[in-house]
């Protein structure tokens, strides 16, 4: 991937380097170690639904980064890096103050720590930290012809793909022939810069990219998490949505939850959160 810094900085949208300025860290109280180094940062705007009401469908957006090395990749969510950052140098300052503006807690990383397999970290309602282990097996992907739209300045064509049990759409730009997205899109000849499912309950833009020039260490957060399969997190998933303090309590009994509606009335307890995952197969 060296050979596309010059592709890259000729129009290049500059990002903040805010791991140069702040603390290099997400997750901070779980143990991680340096897995490559970043030499590309591409910024994307992730929109997903959150809920489906008979009267309405909830969405939130979310600033996502995708990290390139030499070796692997990763995608995070950059609110929870900001959030995480902050409640670190709080920690170091002797704070127990914790600040939480994040919407998504996993991450994706690729080729890391097992070459030619992706690896997905998530903890559920912050008490279970769980990690996923497959074999990376990208979309097939079928060109849609005389398709051309342009993000970022840059000429994209369309491709698309059914891939874990959803219809993708993805627009890459051939003009930076790598291959990687967001999440766990890839395979196509250029870098995809837009991508979204039929349903468009998660769609990706992308925001900004960059040449990474400052030295940046590409972290693994993995190494305390516990190793399950698919299915098993999807179980908790849905335990947890199902009865969410009650997911809490079994984990944390010594934890007072109080809900009010700000006057003191109590609000009952939340049931049946909407589960829509991202992966449907």
């Amino acid at each position: 991937m060296r050979n596309m810094s010059a592709v890259l900085f000729a129009a290049v949208l500059m990002l903040p380097a805010a791991a140069k300025a702040g603390v290099e860290s997400f997750n901070f109280r779980m143990k991680q170690e340096v897995c490559d180094t970043v030499r590309y940062e591409i910024a994307y705007d992730m929109t997903f639904v959150k809920g489906v009401w008979t009267d309405k469908v909830d969405t939130l957006t979310e600033p996502m980064r995708l990290e390139i090395g030499d070796r692997a990749m990763r995608f995070y969510s950059y609110a929870a890096f900001r959030s995480d950052s902050l409640n670190a140098v709080n920690a170091a300052n002797g704070s127990s103050a914790m600040l939480f503006g994040e919407n998504v807690s996993w991450q994706v990383y690729r080729n890391y720590p097992k070459d030619g397999c992706f690896t997905f970290l998530d903890d559920v309602a912050g008490v279970n930290y769980f990690a996923v282990t497959e074999p990376v097996k990208l979309p097939e992907w079928t060109p849609v012809q005389d398709s051309v739209a342009t993000v970022l300045g840059y000429k994209c064509r369309l491709a698309t793909a059914s891939y874990k049990g959803r219809k993708w759409f993805a627009w890459y730009a051939d003009e930076i022939p790598m291959d990687a997205g967001p999440w766990k899109l890839g395979g196509l000849p250029g870098l995809i810069l837009r991508a979204y499912d039929a349903k468009r309950q998660y769609v990706f833009e992308a925001a900004g990219l960059r040449n990474v020039t400052e030295p940046k260490p590409m972290m693994y957060q993995g190494l305390d998490y516990e190793p399950v399969s698919n299915a098993t997190l999807v179980k908790e998933y849905k335990r947890y949505n199902a009865d969410p303090f009650g997911y809490d309590r079994l984990y944390n009994p010594d934890v007072v939850i109080v809900t009010d509606d700000g006057s003191g009335n109590p609000l009952p307890a939340p049931k049946n959160i909407p589960f829509i995952p991202i992966e449907l197969q």
